[in-house]
């Protein structure tokens, strides 16, 4: 990562630093930044005041005690405009450190989130899609909650504590909270994190996801996770097999045939040494 390439930084760590250990299952070793994301207040308020309008009807709370739309650039232009935007993904790839692109799924590509007491916030998890860029579009004055945590640890770790009905300890949690104007980009793969409750005020954030370009097979998105919040529409699975075919099985292809080869390395042994087992 790049931290010079991030206009006004807030914060950055690594993947590593994040988890505590090298990583394979991996686009880039970034882990996670926050910055002044430069995008059109105008159009940013567009996207809220047609989010609040259809959140009646297509808001769904089925899954991680969220509240949002799924799929959100199906329903509002203006988010497919900025979800599409070349400078935006330079940007981002550059950041990033390696060229990203959308994420391919109509159901998975955009969401708008409204957090509040009512509504939820986000339970622990690790994301699915490799790339998520979080921008709030209203936060609340007061607001008692809301912020991002990040679970510094391998997340197996922090997962096995909550199975155990075990609260997270707060001296392996990393506190980032959210700010207007400043967008926050993660690569959340295998990074067990979350949105803390809120115990009061609102927050209504555009959430745009990405995937790399050169190994679009980087995903943890499984068919049942999804299916948690998309049950109503099976269009997805033919979208998901479609770009298995198309784009994640060659690009991994790709990927195996130009990794070096391990050569297991030949030790001499003497014969003392044999003749001493």
């Amino acid at each position: 990562m790049n931290a010079h390439s991030i206009p006004d930084l807030r914060y950055a760590m690594s993947r590593e630093a994040i988890i505590g250990h090298e990583t394979a299952w991996k686009i880039s070793s970034f882990g996670v930044a926050q910055y002044l994301h430069g995008y059109d207040p105008a159009l940013l308020g567009a996207i809220e005041e047609a989010a609040l309008k259809l959140k009646a009807s297509h808001a769904v709370h089925k899954h991680l005690d969220l509240t949002f739309i799924t799929g959100a650039d199906r329903y509002i232009p203006e988010i497919k405009e900025l979800l599409n935007d070349k400078l935006r993904l330079e940007r981002l790839s550059d950041m990033m450190g390696t060229r990203l692109e959308p994420y391919p799924l109509s159901i998975v590509g955009s969401t708008v989130t409204f957090m509040n007491p009512r509504d939820g916030a986000v339970d622990w998890h690790c994301d699915g899609v490799p790339v998520t860029e979080l921008t709030p579009l209203s936060i609340s004055d007061p607001l008692v909650g809301g912020h991002l945590e990040i679970y510094c640890d391998d997340s197996e770790t922090g997962r096995a504590i909550l199975e155990q009905g075990r609260e997270i300890p707060r001296n392996r949690v990393m506190r980032i909270d959210h700010k207007m104007n400043y967008a926050t980009l993660g690569q959340f793969l295998g990074v067990l994190h979350r949105t803390a409750p809120i115990q009061l005020g609102s927050r209504v954030t555009l959430v745009l996801n990405q995937r790399s370009v050169a190994k679009p097979y980087v995903d943890d998105n499984r068919m049942f996770y999804l299916a948690a919040d998309n049950d109503h529409d099976r269009e997805w699975v033919s979208e998901l097999a479609e770009d298995v075919w198309t784009n994640q099985l060659p690009a991994y292809r790709r990927h195996e045939e130009a990794r070096p080869v391990a050569t297991e390395a030949h030790t001499p042994v003497s014969v003392g040494a044999r003749d001493s087992w």
